[in-house]
């Protein structure tokens, strides 16, 4: 019994032990070679399934699916050109805002320029009239109504407070 459990490990157990590298060589080398295999399978293609098959049974006829893929195929066309116009419609908004911030800069720039022509002209003083004074060495005309006689009187009533 004392030979079962040694206590040094076998020759071929050290030999393992010995070289990981080699053990983990050899694993890779056939994972690398089942890879390979199946993706030169799958590039070759199955010989089972080889198009000769798909010529034998052609697909049935079936007019009421040809009706839906007409359908289908109309109701995509009719999306592609609701798409293309919605695309044109949203060109037009993008100019017409662009020609909208255009106008309303314009208009701030005028808006801005009036402001400081009110303002330069509100700075001006402005001049100063002398009311002419009537000359007593012409009489006026007397054939005047009553209106122009309060206008006329109210006037001279102004001017003479203004001598004063």
């Amino acid at each position: 019994m004392v030979e079962s459990l040694p206590s040094e490990p076998a020759e071929s157990t050290r030999r393992g032990a010995a070289d990981p590298t080699k053990r983990l060589l050899v694993v890779a080398l056939a994972a690398l070679l089942i890879v390979g295999g199946a993706v030169a399978w799958r590039v070759t293609g199955n010989p089972a399934a080889s198009p000769t098959v798909a010529k034998l049974a052609p697909p049935p006829k079936n007019p009421q699916l040809d009706a839906l893929i007409e359908t289908t195929r109309a109701l995509q066309d009719s999306q592609q050109q609701a798409i293309d116009q919605l695309q044109e419609v949203q060109d037009l908004l993008r100019a017409q805002q662009a020609e909208t911030k255009k106008a309303s800069d314009r208009v701030a720039g005028l808006s801005a320029r009036l402001d400081t022509l009110q303002q330069s002209f509100a700075s001006i003083a402005p001049p100063v009239t002398e009311e002419a004074v009537p000359d007593k060495a012409e009489p006026a005309p007397r054939a005047q109504t009553s209106k122009a006689k309060s206008g006329r009187s109210a006037r001279t009533k102004r001017q003479r407070n203004a001598r004063r």
